[in-house]
């Protein structure tokens, strides 16, 4: 029986105005199809029906990706902890110097840990009082908070201090089951709040430590949040946009996951910002602490999350697990890449 999602991305499919002609889409998947031996789904998801993909050929699979990637964490297993756990990524780059946002204080169900003691806090006026007096004592206006263990945008809001107790029980209640970091928030650079202002628009850089340790950016894109939305992820609605490695310009093109539409945009469709040759700021800087902290870990594939302040770039998070078909759709087909084909070619050693 076929789910409701893959009903409702068969439809997208059908309605969308930058298919190939027909004939030359049932010429490929059913190429596809003769060399993988199943259906080849990223066909549809990683838009290789569209005209703007002429080498279609040069994708992964989605079995190549994960291929891929438990290859590359098998080289560094203990250290996955370490992009996991947001406490303890923190600690490691702020031991190294590396910019990363700082955690106030976090906790694990009903116990808060702040300036290294513990509180256990039994009710909603109890954990009312505790924010209060933290917001007082560190004079913030505002935390950002995400589980610790947390990935794709999900469970991600903001305590404020003029409004932290209008919360619900059920955001309370589920801050007392789960475990959460509570960190500043980013104050974004001015030239990409202009295009969008309600989230940190990040970068995700995926780089490639082989094993002369000399790393390497194998793609990156930046993505767009929408307005209202506090977190950027393109599966919270987001758009992402590939750019010069090299130059850090953005590209033209902008696009959504399927499932949020797959839409396709030259500006931003909020703020009417023309993405084309828009140059992220301090992008050597970028490309620095990304190596610099690329280098603290094992594990020859990571995507990393940056934001840029008025004073630079900061790194939010490593992913050793992550969504390698973004960086594939990103670079137009990851296995024409040089980088990449260096990591073959590691592999086949």
């Amino acid at each position: 029986m076929i789910s409701k999602r893959s009903k409702q991305i068969l439809l997208l499919f059908l309605r969308d105005k930058h298919k190939k002609n027909w004939f030359q889409i049932i010429k490929e998947f059913a190429t596809l199809y003769y060399f993988e031996k199943k259906i080849p789904v990223n066909y549809i998801t990683s838009f290789l029906y569209r005209k703007s993909a002429s080498n279609y050929k040069d994708y992964l699979t989605i079995k190549e990706s994960e291929k891929l990637l438990e290859w590359s964490y098998s080289y560094g297993k203990e250290q996955i902890v370490l992009a996991e756990n947001k406490l303890l990524f923190e600690e490691l780059l702020t031991k190294n110097n590396i910019p990363t946002p700082q955690i106030f204080f976090h906790n694990s169900k009903n116990k808060f840990t702040y300036k290294n003691t513990v509180f256990e806090i039994e009710n909603k006026k109890d954990f009312f009082s505790f924010l209060e007096t933290v917001f007082n004592d560190l004079s913030v206006q505002r935390f950002f908070c995400k589980p610790i263990d947390g990935s794709m945008g999900r469970n991600i809001f903001v305590l404020d201090k003029n409004t932290f107790r209008d919360s619900t029980d059920t955001l309370i209640n589920s801050i007392f089951s789960q475990a959460f970091i509570f960190q500043e928030v980013i104050l974004q650079h001015e030239s990409l709040n202009k295009i969008n202002s309600f989230s940190a628009n990040t970068l995700r850089i995926v780089t490639y430590k082989p094993k002369d340790n000399k790393v390497e950016i194998l793609s990156g894109l930046i993505r767009f949040g929408r307005t209202g939305a506090i977190v950027d992820n393109s599966h919270t609605g987001g758009l992402f946009v590939s750019f010069n490695k090299e130059t850090g310009k953005i590209r033209d093109e902008g696009v959504q996951l399927l499932d949020n539409g797959g839409g396709v945009f030259y500006k931003h469709p909020d703020t009417g910002i023309v993405f084309d040759d828009f140059q992220i700021p301090y992008f050597n800087e970028v490309r620095d602490i990304v190596i610099k902290a690329s280098n603290l870990f094992k594990i020859p594939l990571l995507g990393w999350d940056i934001a840029i302040t008025p004073n630079g770039p900061v790194i939010i998070e490593a992913n050793h697990d992550f969504y390698l078909l973004s960086a594939d759709r990103m670079e137009n087909g990851l296995k024409k890449n040089p980088v990449f084909n260096k990591l073959l070619q590691q592999i086949k050693q």
